[in-house]
Formats: structure tokens, C-alpha cells, sequence
């Protein structure tokens, strides 16, 4: 917020610039890897012919491809900055599109991972019949969502207009993120709602952090298209960027609660031999 603050005093992008670029990236790629670890460390929590194993597998795949995503995406920054003399090493090493390639493993690839695991959570669910109906609050706020990503398929329409032209590839996979990211959130919602109902709530707070990251992503899709439109001012713009932390903390912390889950019967296994022994 600091570098926000000097941004809005002074109109200048220098310091919030290198924090993005520096700082910034750092949080996205180490957020990212502790996903991947903590995603890892559940799927061990599963012998190999447990569902939930095969679950947990395309969760860590999906946050991998967000941290490979990140990683692109952050090199091709670093390739465009320039050195004293205003070369770039990178420039001359590094190919050209990494950010695409960034932006298409760690969105629609990542996204496809995701959904996959959350197919088979569900189909589990089904299986020993603890998948519950959604409230009104649910169906509300799906609706809510679902209309919004109505509206950007309705501006892909326009954008491609009467005169149809095969958009390059790489547009036309990234203009899936926001159907498949609602899809996602249905799932996500489902999900949740039934482990509530079973009342195992160190689990429910996995899906909902599952919940918030899926949202958050959704709503950093929507700024970006808000801001194509010109519909904010210079300031708001700068702050629509803080979007992508929230989105990156919560989808870091979703596999931490199934994790705390997964060891609190062991913690108090523990503590009650502990006051055995003490006695």
C-alpha cells in the first residue's frame, strides 16, 4: 500500500512498478509453490487406491501450472527491462511470448486441472450420497456469476462481430477462463455445502478458500475488462491490481486447511498421550 500511496501523491508508477515486479512476483511464485507443497502433502495423506488421492493429484498439477505460469510471465517482465546502455540480456536469450504461454498454462491449463479434481470430489460425493442441494444464498450468488460471465461471452460476440475471423489460438483458449472459472465455482459451491452438512469444518473452510479464489479471479477478469472499456480512472486502475494477491493467498491456503484437517486427529492422538504420560 505504500507504494499505492506514493503512486496516488505523486503520479508516479516507478515504485509501484519494481514492487510488482519484484516483490509482487515473489509472493505469486512462493504462494504458488507452498499450494503445490501443501497440495502434494494431501494427496499423501491418501493410500493409492483412496478417490480423494487421484483429487488431490490434479490440484497440485493445477497449482504447478500456476507457479509455471507465473514464472513465464515474470521472465518475459524481466526481458523487457532494460540494462545501462540500453541493452537487455534477456532480451537476446529469452524467446518471445513467454506471457502468453505464461498466461495460457497458469489460466485455462490450470483451470482444466482444477476442474477435473473438483469432477472427481463431487462424483465422490455422489457416491456416498453427502452431496446436498444449494441454498437460496447459493443460487443467488451463482446466478449472480453466471450472468456476469453472460455478459463477457456477449462481448466476445461483439468483438468478433457479423464478419467472423478465427481469433489466434492462443485468445480463443484464453477466452475460456471465465465460462470455465464459473463452472469451477459452481463446483466449488457444491462442494463446500455438502461437507458443511456433514459438519466437518476445517474441510468446508478448504472449499470455501476454494470459493474466495475462484471469485477473486473472476473479479480480477472482470477489472481488466473494465478497464478495456475505459471505465475507470487512473487511480482505480492501479488498485484493481492488488486483485490477483487476494486470488493467490486463498488458492495457497485451500489445501492448508484440508491439511490441518487431515493431522488434527493425530495433534490430539498426541496431546492425550502427552497427559498420560505426565500423569
Amino acid at each position: 500500500m505504500a507504494a499505492y500511496l506514493h503512486f496516488l501523491i505523486t503520479g508516479s508508477y516507478r515504485f509501484l512498478t519494481w514492487y510488482f515486479l519484484i516483490l509482487g512476483t515473489l509472493f505469486f511464485l512462493l504462494t504458488a509453490s507452498a499450494e503445490f507443497y501443501l497440495a502434494l502433502e494431501c494427496r499423501a495423506g491418501f493410500e493409492a487406491d483412496e478417490p480423494m488421492r487421484m483429487a488431490w493429484t490434479f490440484i497440485a498439477l493445477s497449482s504447478l501450472s500456476r507457479f509455471v505460469g507465473n514464472a513465464l510471465i515474470s521472465l518475459d517482465h524481466w526481458r523487457g527491462v532494460s540494462l545501462p546502455g540500453g541493452s537487455s540480456v534477456l532480451a537476446v536469450l529469452l524467446p518471445a511470448g513467454l506471457a502468453q504461454a505464461g498466461e495460457v498454462i497458469g489460466g485455462p491449463l490450470a483451470m482444466f486441472f482444477l476442474l477435473v479434481a473438483l469432477i472427481r470430489v463431487l462424483t465422490i460425493q455422489e457416491k456416498f450420497g453427502v452431496l446436498g442441494g444449494l441454498s437460496l444464498t447459493d443460487l443467488l450468488f451463482i446466478c449472480l456469476i453466471v450472468a456476469s460471465t453472460l455478459v463477457e461471452v456477449a462481448n466476445i460476440v461483439g468483438y468478433v462481430g457479423p464478419n467472423f475471423e478465427p481469433p489466434p489460438l492462443t485468445k480463443a483458449i484464453l477466452w475460456l477462463s471465465d465460462p470455465v472459472l464459473s463452472l469451477l465455482l459452481i463446483q466449488a459451491v457444491m462442494i463446500r455445502r455438502s461437507v458443511i452438512r456433514v459438519g466437518l469444518g476445517l474441510v468446508s473452510q478448504c472449499w470455501g478458500m476454494y470459493v474466495i479464489a475462484i471469485v477473486t479471479t473472476l473479479a480480477g477478469d472482470a477489472s481488466i475488462w473494465v478497464v478495456g472499456e475505459g471505465l475507470l480512472s487512473e487511480r482505480l486502475i492501479a488498485l484493481t491490481w492488488y486483485i490477483w494477491f487476494f486470488a493467490a493467498a486463498a488458492f495457497a491456503s485451500a489445501p492448508a486447511y484440508q491439511l490441518a484437517a487431515m493431522r488434527l486427529p493425530l495433534a490430539h492422538e498426541n496431546a492425550r498421550s502427552a497427559n498420560v504420560d505426565s500423569r
